[in-house]
């Protein structure tokens, strides 16, 4: 009765990173596909049996082309376990009128299952003693879930028993407004299946890296995506020994990492956090930083010879500064302003107070223009 499964989801295989130049574009769309490669080598070295993709392998139903479908269904032949069962998501929806799976189902081997109907999924021709529930999509939003069908299903407790579902968990991804599918923990828990593997939300759930006998499971996605991405890339690999005997560990998956940070700094000495934060991280990291604070002018200068450093080490740096100040003092007021003016006087008037000069300055200089 026991079975070791693998567990993926929102692969996103076609994401198109279009605010990002070409040449890391290009990376960061090879590495979803890469992933599918890792996660296979991953699984096999775990021994799973099945391989699940809980939804969205792919990012939209149109323009993934045959060479892409083609590499991915050579990944999926690689896996050295029973059957490889794949979800449609909400990206990667299944209606008659699209043709995605047609074409991609052509390609893979006998190993894959496609979950594509409201059925339940024998996998005792694939030799698990085990049956899959899907609850997959049919459209990109909907407010209604797809459990409805399995609460009527007479479920054989002599099984391993899957549900793969995909949809926004209630309290764990955000649906303000109910269009992805929505369903709460308990209304899964409350379905007699030994184990739920859902797919859409993008993080991670449970939060520990391993659980015993736990029922919900939310890979997140495997491979990072964005700066809102603090993660590493996340499965899970789930071993059910017996209905209640589960183990569960959290695998990284991961290649790129993405960093969204934020600096404040009143001397030069604090560019040290900046270079002691991103020691670690080299071309492997996209990232964004945010500078605030207010510096001598020399040290406001030297900015920019710690951002072409950090150019340099990362693959891709977003800077945004505009909150970071050079703080004006008298020597900056000379230099700058006629002695005896009107600009002059009223900054060296308000010296004392720094937040009120550091406005006085930027209204004077915008005139200036």
């Amino acid at each position: 009765m026991a079975i070791k499964i693998f567990h993926t989801a929102d692969i996103h295989i076609g994401m198109r990173f279009n605010s990002y130049p070409d040449a890391v574009k290009e990376l960061l769309k090879d590495a979803r596909v890469e992933s599918i490669e890792r996660m296979v080598k991953i699984a096999n070295r775990e021994g799973c049996d099945l391989f699940v993709i809980a939804g969205d392998l792919f990012d939209k139903t149109t323009g993934i082309d045959k060479k892409t479908q083609t590499v991915v269904a050579k990944h999926l032949s690689r896996f050295e376990g029973s059957c490889v069962a794949i979800l449609p998501g909400n990206h990667d929806y299944h209606t008659e009128m699209v043709d995605l799976w047609k074409s991609f189902l052509s390609l893979v081997d006998e190993k894959v299952l496609f979950l594509g109907d409201e059925k339940p999924y024998s996998l005792q021709e694939f030799g698990l003693n085990a049956t899959i529930y899907p609850a997959g999509c049919h459209s990109k939003h909907s407010d209604q879930n797809n459990l409805g069908w399995i609460r009527e299903e007479d479920i054989d407790s002599g099984l391993v028993n899957i549900g793969v579902g995909h949809g926004a968990l209630a309290g764990i991804s955000p649906d303000l407004d109910n269009q992805y599918f929505n369903m709460s923990i308990e209304e899964l828990e409350s379905i007699p299946v030994d184990v739920w593997l859902m797919g859409h939300t993008h993080i991670s759930y449970p939060e520990n890296d391993k659980v015993n006998n736990w029922k919900v499971y939310n890979p997140g996605t495997p491979e990072p995506d964005g700066l809102d991405c603090s993660h590493n890339g996340n499965g899970w690999v789930i071993n059910v020994h017996e209905k209640d005997d589960i183990q569960a560990s959290r695998i990284t998956t991961g290649k790129y990492k993405f960093k969204d940070e934020e600096f404040y700094l009143e001397s030069i000495e604090d560019y040290r956090k900046i270079e002691e934060f991103f020691k670690e991280y080299k071309d492997n990291t996209i990232a964004r930083i945010r500078l605030k604070g207010t510096l001598d002018e020399d040290a406001y200068k030297h900015r920019l010879q710690v951002i072409k450093n950090l150019e340099e080490q990362i693959i891709y740096l977003v800077l945004e500064d505009s909150d970071l100040k050079i703080r004006i003092n008298s020597d900056k007021i000379k230099k700058e302003f006629t002695q005896g003016s009107f600009p002059e006087q009223m900054l060296i008037y308000l010296q004392d107070d720094e937040e009120a000069l550091q406005l006085a300055y930027e209204i004077i200089s915008e005139v200036r223009k």
